[in-house]
């Protein structure tokens, strides 16, 4: 066994060794696949994550929205917005970049905003110059809740993803006036930590790829192979113990019993193997059979007896 581990590879490892600078370019490259990767899933998680945050907080802010209304039944849009407490309700800040805002469900003007400058706009004029955003708001016709990507232009002009969810509250003012609460953020703030962690791992990815030059233009062709031929012989040589170890121990156990049985001993028969293989099938089959030999074993001693008793 150790021989056919140890040869294919000590071949294979004088022959990749002829090209070193190769090797070492395919591990950089695999490493960085690797980091790419990584990246990749922490930033889909990290979005799912911020996209699940803001659908708990519209959510949140509607129910507050609800209650509040329903406790100030007399009150209209025009009351409301001028009542600081329900204001600080519907325009809460969420992350650095996100906020809530609320709009009339049905014309789709916008009523509360954390820039005040934004309120009475009327955003069916979004149809044109943002139809993204103007179809997200759409899907939401009949108060159901709705979410989604879309750009957006920011302060400073610069064209930006963002994300919204919006949830109309199930409370209408005096004046019959359903609000829309809708949680936006720019979708960068989610990937943030990953972009600040890919750096990270760009700036080990190099300095590993450059070790990993530097020792292999340092490190003869002859001892190279030395030592992957070593290390693998004392892996294999270590994976071989244990995997024969957990053949043989069960298999001496069962030998024991098995001896034990055979001379009529009962006492001490019970296998405590727990492999989940044929071994472990075995040893099953075996604790049946010795449990079958007991109870017949007590039968014939009782129907022994019995028949003595009958005798006398």
């Amino acid at each position: 066994m150790l021989l056919l581990s140890v040869v294919p590879l000590g071949v294979l490892g004088m022959i990749s060794l002829q090209d070193s600078n190769n090797l070492s370019n395919e591990i950089a490259g695999e490493a960085r696949s690797i980091g790419e990767i990584s990246i990749e899933e922490s930033t889909d998680a990290l979005t799912a994550l911020g996209a699940e945050l803001m659908k708990v907080k519209a959510e949140d802010v509607a129910k507050q929205v609800e209650i509040y209304i329903k406790e100030h039944p007399d009150m209209t849009i025009a009351d409301l917005r001028n009542d600081t407490e329900f204001r600080s309700i519907v325009v809460q800040d969420v992350g650095e970049t996100g906020f809530t805002t609320g709009m009339d469900a049905d014309t789709l003007v916008i009523l509360f905003h954390r820039n005040t400058a934004d309120e009475g706009i009327d955003l069916h004029d979004k149809k044109d110059t943002n139809p993204e955003y103007y179809k997200l708001l759409q899907s939401g016709w009949g108060y159901i809740d709705t979410s989604g990507y879309y750009t957006w232009t920011d302060e400073n002009g610069d064209v930006r993803d963002k994300y919204g969810y919006f949830v109309v509250a199930q409370a209408p003012t005096a004046d019959n006036v359903f609000l829309r609460i809708g949680a936006t953020v720019y979708t960068d703030e989610f990937s943030g930590p990953s972009k600040q962690t890919e750096e990270k791992i760009q700036e080990k990815l190099d300095e590993a790829e450059g070790k990993i030059s530097m020792k292999t233009s340092e490190m003869s062709t002859q001892n190279t192979v030395l030592i992957i031929t070593i290390l693998t012989i004392l892996i294999v040589t270590a994976i071989s113990f244990v995997f024969a170890a957990s053949i043989t121990k069960p298999l001496h156990r069962l030998r024991d019993v098995a001896d034990r049985v055979s001379m009529g001993d009962m006492e001490d028969t019970e296998i405590e193997i727990t492999n989940e293989d044929e071994i472990g099938d075995l040893a099953e089959s075996f604790q049946r059979m010795i449990v079958s030999m007991k109870y017949y074993m007590s039968k014939a001693n009782r129907d022994s007896d019995r028949d003595e008793e009958s005798g006398e």
